[in-house]
């Protein structure tokens, strides 16, 4: 089975209409809603009337305000409560002296973000990924676990992002549309997918795999419909479903995003590749 996923749900008002265009227009099929963002609850009201669309809960550790209060996860957020850290810093951390308490603080956060996007799923399977794919650092992937069984959470879907690189090795063609920090990071993924199966295991849940990553903020239909059918016969010869991780949600204007004005993050939610992704949507 092959999914169509829009990650980043719920950020404004615009964005997630646009989002919701691609599901009653086009080939949607999920959405990935971030728990801290300030129109989340509206956004999830929205969906009421489409019991049949996927949704997962976007566990976000690096971008916007966190849910708890700063003083109990300070090696998270600064002073103001605003996350403090990137993908690679969280790893960092995880690999320091102070491992164990940033596995309760992360503990601590995910909890509440689960608790703040569960009751809006209401009768949906509880589904879970991360922003900027986190729940794959293994600190994460551990404490999403320990948070899972600790609540007796019943957990549908996990996603698991290590995606192969054997299509995009073949079709070179495009190998200027490829992303070189998101290869690397993508490598690192499947490094770290070593450590997660056992967690991915422990919990019961099937490895479906990801397209989507290397191109992240530029999936063209020029290029997925090439890369699709590569993706498609891997997935069915290691009986996996395939889930197209994208980003749709075109129309955020300067100052709208969970990111800090000109922050490292609220640049790809300005990329006008959210509009291509948008428009590939419509037309696969």
């Amino acid at each position: 089975m092959i999914y169509f996923n829009a990650d980043d749900y719920g950020v404004t008002d615009l964005q997630s209409k646009h989002i919701r265009e691609t599901r009653t227009n086009g080939r949607l099929t999920g959405v990935s809603a971030m728990p801290n963002a300030p129109y989340l609850e509206k956004a999830m009201s929205f969906l009421d009337d489409d019991p049949d669309l996927r949704v997962a809960v976007h566990i976000n550790l690096t971008e916007g305000i966190a849910l708890s209060d700063p003083k109990d996860i300070p090696l998270l957020v600064n002073e103001q409560g605003r996350f403090s850290r990137s993908f690679f810093s969280i790893f960092a951390a995880s690999l320091g002296s102070k491992k164990k308490q940033l596995l309760v603080q992360i503990k601590k956060e995910i909890r509440l973000q689960i608790a703040r996007v569960k009751p809006l799923i209401k009768d949906r399977p509880l589904r879970l990924d991360g922003h900027q794919h986190i729940q794959m650092i293994p600190i994460v992937m551990k404490a999403i676990v320990e948070v899972v069984e600790e609540d007796g959470l019943k957990v549908d879907y996990m996603r698991y992002s290590a995606e192969p690189i054997t299509p995009y090795l073949k079709h070179l063609e495009f190998i200027k549309d490829y992303s070189l920090i998101n290869l690397i990071k993508n490598i690192v993924l499947n490094v770290f997918g070593w450590y997660d199966k056992k967690y991915m295991d422990r919990l019961g849940l099937s490895r479906s795999l990801v397209i989507g990553l290397v191109i992240s903020g530029n999936l063209e239909y020029r290029l997925i419909s090439v890369l699709l059918p590569d993706f498609e016969k891997i997935a069915n010869k290691k009986h996996r479903d395939l889930e197209l991780v994208m980003h749709p949600g075109y129309g955020i204007e300067r100052g709208e995003s969970l990111d800090v004005v000109d922050g490292p993050f609220e640049q790809f939610y300005l990329s006008k590749g959210r509009k291509r992704e948008y428009d590939c949507l419509l037309k696969i």
